[in-house]
């Protein structure tokens, strides 16, 4: 019985959660009707060492994964809920055991940040796993963690940023925790209401978050035109895997998003990761069309990789591998390491899109940074980004309490690249920001303007949950009457039918006492 009940826990979990299913064996299922191929991805000889990466819940994971991976041709990596690099213990052997520590320990945040240094310590011991760890360093790194998310909660994301706070310099890392967003892709603009379970997974929250990300990771871009250039392109993912690409999860298709200006310019690429049930196979073009990447790429020759997924017995959800997903894949406990089968075909795809590279000398000249703003905060930070400048060694950050000054330099060391978090504020409070170039030997350009910028004030408190009826039921946060109806423990308040196929948001308030709903 309780081997039927732990079987039962994990399939109605994961039928909501979107990570996999678990069995008890795994079968591949058929092959699909075959279709008429994509063409093959072009080359546009982009600069492979500009490339970035970001994901959604099992694309958070993946993004991590790929970062770490290949850290050496990285210049960043954007994670809405996702996890610390590889949680599910790829030295477990059996993919029933990683999935139940993924479930059981990443996702609620009960597995720590030492763990995954020490997984990645492991991976760096191997020759031809990873990159040098100490690449890491110099990333800027976004992260994001709304506080209505009951699915990958918020210690898993407090996990990751300790994870990443240990290789990178604090002011590379801005981790927004002040948005009320639930589990789910973020727009401006596009998608479903904030507060709610939409189809494609994807919630206007009235916040930018590819933006954002972007600028974080590149530093100060030209804003979007009204009507951007560039073209959508289908390719056959096929070719960057050795056989079926199904048996590992991949679709047969992938699609880029093409600048007009990277046909002769030198463009980078930046990889986004679509989280589970979000591929195109189930969603179509909601992700790769409307996620927002698209409108910022256009003005920034820079290239968008939607490599995709797709459903297969063994991950019916479409999911990213983070756990490893079918023992029946002789290589598949490597999946967080460069010779894992998703992560080393994006690569191929990387390397195609960087093929007839030719370096260009830089334009730039040594002077003041330009366009010098603070572009988003919490209740204990501010971003600030700028117009990168290969020109300049580094740049320092300055702060005051008034326009006028004193100022004080707030960095510990010269900052690279072109954007910087300040970092143990006060909630709600007002500040005034410059900025200085340096030059080679040191020497400050004159200062920017000084800009105001302020803290949020701190968010409410939030003790989400999301999953499925039955599932509430099991962990007590919730019981089911004779009438099968659920109900929430505490509040009383009638939560749906008892079954795996219907959900609920529930916030607790209390020991044993929850509400259904969303925190304001």
């Amino acid at each position: 019985m309780k081997t039927f009940l732990f079987s039962l826990a994990v399939v109605s979990t994961l039928a909501v959660l979107g990570i996999a299913t678990l069995g008890i064996t795994f079968t591949l299922g058929q092959k699909k009707q075959a279709t008429t191929p994509a063409p093959s991805l072009p080359a546009y000889g982009v600069d492979i060492q500009q490339t970035s990466v970001s994901g959604m819940s099992s694309g958070g994971a993946m993004a991590v994964q790929m970062h770490v991976a290949h850290s050496a041709i990285m210049r960043g990596a954007g994670v809405i809920a996702g996890l610390a690099y590889d949680c599910a213990d790829s030295s477990l052997q059996f993919v029933g055991w990683r999935l139940e520590r993924g479930i059981e320990m990443c996702m609620p945040g009960l597995a720590d940040a030492a763990f995954s240094i020490a997984r990645t310590t492991a991976a760096a011991g191997i020759a031809g796993a990873i990159d040098d760890p100490a690449n890491l360093a110099r990333q800027k790194v976004w992260l994001f963690s709304g506080y209505n998310d009951g699915t990958v909660r918020r210690a898993a994301m407090n996990a990751l940023a300790a994870y990443y706070e240990y290789y990178v310099d604090a002011g590379n890392i801005f981790y927004k925790t002040n948005s009320r967003a639930p589990h789910a892709l973020v727009t401006d603009g596009y998608g479903g209401p904030c507060l709610g379970v939409n189809p494609d997974y994807i919630n206007n929250c009235n916040y930018d978050s590819a933006g954002q990300l972007l600028e974080h990771i590149y530093g100060h871009l030209t804003q979007p035109g009204s009507s951007p250039s560039g073209s959508l392109q289908a390719f056959d993912q096929r070719e960057f895997v050795n056989g079926d690409p199904h048996s590992v999860g991949l679709a047969d298709t992938g699609y880029v998003y093409v600048p007009a200006a990277c046909s002769n310019e030198t463009c980078r690429v930046h990889v986004v990761f679509h989280g589970c049930k979000q591929y195109a196979g189930k969603v179509g073009d909601a992700v790769y069309r409307h996620g927002g990447y698209n409108k910022w790429a256009a003005a920034n020759r820079l290239i968008v990789l939607y490599p995709q997924t797709t459903d297969a017995s063994f991950n019916p959800n479409g999911c990213w591998d983070w756990w490893g997903l079918s023992d029946l894949l002789a290589l598949n406990r490597n999946y967080a390491q460069k010779t894992g089968y998703q992560i080393s075909a994006v690569k191929g795809m990387l390397d195609r899109l960087a093929q007839g590279f030719v370096p260009r000398p830089s334009s730039d000249t040594f002077g003041t940074p330009q366009d010098f703003l603070p572009n988003d905060s919490t209740s204990r930070s501010v971003a600030l980004s700028w117009r990168p400048n290969t020109a300049a060694a580094g740049f320092n950050i300055y702060r005051s309490l008034s326009s006028g000054g004193p100022y004080t330099k707030v960095n510990s060391q010269p900052v690279s690249g072109a954007s910087f978090v300040d970092q143990g504020l006060q909630p709600n409070s007002a500040y005034h920001y410059q900025s200085r170039a340096l030059d080679q030997f040191g020497q400050e350009s004159p200062p920017t303007t000084a800009m105001p910028g302020a803290t949020a004030p701190d968010p409410p408190a939030c003790d989400p949950y999301f999953s499925n009826n039955v599932i509430h039921v099991m962990k007590l946060r919730a019981f089911s009457d004779v009438l099968d109806d659920t109900w929430a423990s505490g509040s009383i308040e009638w939560m749906g039918r008892y079954d795996v196929n219907e959900s609920s948001q529930l916030i607790k308030e209390g020991p044993a006492y929850y509400r259904v709903g969303y925190c304001p």
